[in-house]
């Protein structure tokens, strides 16, 4: 499958404590489009600074303007392979990835499910840990024995899609090709892991993959001890809010 690691040009460090990982030679690194220094003129000539407003509230970062105007070349790169099927899964991945043990056995697992889902979400940005007791408070899916089982881990329908991130995903080269047929529309407003909305307005579902396979890598996430933090504070309030979360989970999964 294809393999590919978004990373800007700068960030060598980076790559390479990713590339120390065991299984990631075979990665094509894509430079990321580096939008900080780009005047507000240029950018707006390439993504739809109002509509985003609209879509979201507030204005967007030129940071997150470079993530999914790279994300969307990447997809470019998934549909002009000749070689890969429109039914195939290429891996997208960014440099502060962090590969949970086992990886390349589960997600051979994972690919031998031939699964139909068009993105699978294979991890999470802003999680402590690949097992973290936040991925079921906050995002559960249905019960163990009703997820389907690759390897070491399982997959199945969160109760939403959520914000995940965009540290580590499985998409299909049918739905790259979605997202390029939606540039012939307009510009792109949307950010790289809106997966909420790919599921309702773009026909994009996903599946999330428990526990995860990727998570930010600690050491270049500064803010990590602050996530853990906030985790405990607001635990009390997510757990109230999580049983029905929990039922809207099961009835998703079952309702597929």
């Amino acid at each position: 499958m294809n393999k590919y690691l978004i990373s800007l040009d700068k960030d060598e460090q980076r790559r390479a404590l990713f590339f120390s990982q065991p299984d990631t030679a075979d990665f094509c690194v894509f430079s990321a489009i580096n939008t900080m220094q780009r005047e507000w003129e240029e950018l707006a000539q390439q993504f739809d600074l109002a509509q985003f407003e609209r879509c979201y509230g507030r204005k967007v970062t030129k940071g997150e303007i470079g993530c999914t105007l790279s994300h969307l070349e990447v997809y470019r790169l998934i549909v002009e392979d000749e070689s890969v099927a429109d039914d195939d899964y290429a891996l997208v991945c960014e440099d502060d990835a962090l590969f949970a043990p086992n990886f390349q056995q589960n997600l051979t697992a994972l690919l031998s499910q031939n699964n139909a889902m068009p993105i699978v979400l294979i991890g999470q940005s802003k999680i402590a840990q690949f097992n973290d007791i936040e991925l079921e408070i906050n995002y559960p899916t249905t019960f163990s024995f009703l997820c389907h089982k690759a390897g070491d881990v399982a997959y199945a329908y969160p109760y939403k899609s959520y914000f995940a991130g965009t540290v580590g995903y499985l998409i299909k080269k049918s739905a790259a090709r979605a997202f390029l047929k939606l540039l012939e529309q307009g510009k792109p407003f949307w950010l790289a892991d809106d997966f909420l909305l790919f599921e309702t307005r773009f026909a994009l579902p996903n599946q999330v993959v428990r526990p995860l396979m990727v998570i930010e890598n600690p050491k270049l996430v500064s803010n990590l001890e602050a996530i853990r933090g906030s985790q405990a504070n607001n635990l009390a309030k997510k757990l109230m809010k999580y049983p029905l979360k929990k039922i809207m989970a099961i009835r998703k999964n079952l309702g597929k």
